[in-house]
């Protein structure tokens, strides 16, 4: 099986350095390509120098990661022979030595899988990932095992419905324009889960195998906790707007989301960002829509325009609670002075 591992690097030169030298000891051969996001550090520069044999992909701009990976998946579907199999990775993640061969031992196992994750841990030595689930209504990622100490309790491969993308290998024939990332969950989250969502309904399988195991940093992009929460709840309301049906999304998702955003209205971070991804997610809910009716052709535009109230309720919600929640405020205030 031939295999190419590929990790999306921006401004991060030592991480991006100590995942390559992982992917060099790996107990199988593989092919390595950077992806690099437009760094501003010399990330470029030392993998030239320390790793010639890497192939390196120089995007004039951040991409994010969706954009950026895209980039080098379609590098190698484009080859004469592509690979068998795609590994796409987190610059700030550390490779057992087996890492690579376990996760593309599924693929090899079962025609039917075409996604494969891996037991993450954090540098600590407890568990970030052992496959996802999606917390309903409000589609909240749940990393499974997080934070658990392993023990074991989490060493049977089999089948999810979700694996993160810090860590993933695809099997290249599942992979179409179809089937890669979608690059509106910018700069970052979601797109993974959409895409494992995606391959499932195409009659593909996920797998989550244990025996993949590595170290990821995480976070080394986004550090600022308004800034992910921003973008994560973002990708949260394209993710639901594109796959939920429309009686979940109104009978189900709205009033748990409007009773988080009122409990929420005045916090300094999940506030402001719910604030900031409701307004995005308007600004280019006609983009949303349309990727919704490419994978559902019973769509109609009746259904978009139930979509477009929808999400103006729900901002009209999020602002009517910030308001009185703001007066009580002052008025207790006013009142204790």
């Amino acid at each position: 099986m031939r295999v190419v591992a590929i990790v999306l690097s921006w401004n991060a030169a030592a991480a991006t350095l100590a995942c390559l030298e992982s992917l060099h000891h790996q107990s199988m051969p593989l092919e390595i390509v950077v992806v690099d996001n437009a760094s501003r550090d010399d990330t470029i520069a030392q993998i030239t120098q320390r790793y010639p044999d890497v192939r390196l992909i120089r995007n004039e701009r951040n991409l994010g990661f969706a954009g950026g990976m895209n980039i080098g998946i379609r590098t190698v579907l484009a080859e004469s022979s592509p690979p068998d199999a795609v590994i796409l990775l987190n610059q700030d993640t550390v490779l057992d030595l087996a890492c690579v061969e376990q996760l593309v031992t599924p693929l090899a196992a079962d025609k039917q899988v075409a996604a494969v994750g891996a037991k993450i841990r954090y540098p600590d030595g407890t568990i970030q990932h052992a496959g996802v689930r999606l917390e309903w209504p409000r589609a909240i990622v749940q990393h499974i095992g997080w934070h658990e100490p392993d023990i074991g309790q989490y060493n049977s491969v089999q089948e999810c419905d979700f694996v993160t993308g810090a860590a993933i290998a695809l099997r290249t024939a599942a992979l179409d324009p179809e089937h890669t990332l979608d690059e509106g969950f910018v700069p970052a989250y979601f797109e993974d889960l959409d895409l494992c969502w995606r391959l499932r309904r195409a009659g593909w399988k996920i797998v989550y195998n244990p025996m993949a195991t590595l170290v990821h940093h995480e976070s080394l992009s986004l550090r600022d906790e308004l800034q992910r929460s921003s973008y994560y709840n973002r990708g949260r309301l394209r993710f639901v707007l594109k796959h939920y049906t429309l009686s979940d999304l109104f009978e189900s998702f709205f009033p748990a989301e409007c009773a988080h955003a009122e409990r929420h209205a005045l916090c300094p971070v999940e506030g402001r960002a719910l604030r900031w991804a409701y307004a995005e997610t308007l600004l280019h809910l006609r983009e949303i829509l349309a990727a919704r009716r490419q994978l559902d052709p019973t769509f109609q535009p009746a259904d978009e325009d139930q979509l477009i109230w929808f999400m103006q309720c729900l901002q009209r919600a999020q602002a009517r609670a910030f308001w009185q929640n703001a007066h009580q405020r002052a008025d207790w205030m006013f009142n204790h002075s």
